[in-house]
């Protein structure tokens, strides 16, 4: 009875200390592998919001301090793996920026993308922290996250004015989203971003 009772104590001690661990805010101690808490769930939360992290455990394991590193080579911060002040800094900066990812087709340009997602050329480059502006097909760009397109698979006997009729946008708009030249050239099976109605 009295090596329970022990025990017993032992774990409300436990639970004790480490409470204000978990309780910690955001910003208010400097987050390493074996952290836990609810800044260590924040922090991989916005890690998760762009992209670098698939999911939130409030334990800083190895998938997270993998995930700093992205973020502070991505931003230009040394790169240890320790949410430090300057990582917390940059992290709460893109607070209320939503992120998603857009990959170069033909035709696109730095100019063009900037037009398409609502941004200039100049936060894209501080956002894919970009040395120059020359940019390769299939390479993944950091873009401000908007209106997502609709994605619509091309079926037989579809043509891009049927297409634009039936959600409410412009032959044009499909075609500039798409970078299509030639808008008479689809084919069944080929993917089509729509725009919102609104964003046309």
């Amino acid at each position: 009875m009295m090596k329970l009772s022990f025990i017993a104590f032992l774990t409300i001690c436990v639970l004790l200390v480490s409470l204000p661990v978990f309780a910690q805010e955001p910003g208010q101690r400097v987050l390493h592998r074996g952290c836990w808490g609810e800044d260590v769930f924040w922090c991989q939360r916005k890690l998760m919001d762009l992209g670098l992290m698939s999911q939130a455990t409030g334990r800083f394991g190895p998938e997270t301090e993998a995930a700093v590193k992205r973020f502070q080579e991505l931003y230009g911060l040394a790169v240890d793996g320790i949410v430090g002040p300057l990582t917390f800094q940059a992290l709460n900066s893109i607070e209320t920026v939503q992120i998603q990812y857009y990959t170069v087709q033909s035709g696109d340009s730095l100019y063009s993308i900037a037009k398409k997602f609502g941004t200039t050329m100049e936060e894209l480059v501080n956002l894919n922290n970009l040395t120059h502006t020359t940019l390769q097909i299939g390479q993944r760009l950091m873009v401000p996250a908007g209106p997502q397109p609709l994605v619509y698979v091309v079926k037989p006997g579809d043509n891009l004015y049927t297409i634009a009729r039936r959600f409410d946008v412009t032959v044009e708009a499909i075609a500039k989203l798409n970078n299509l030249k030639n808008p008479s050239l689809i084919k069944p099976g080929q993917e089509l971003m729509i725009p919102r109605p609104n964003a046309s």
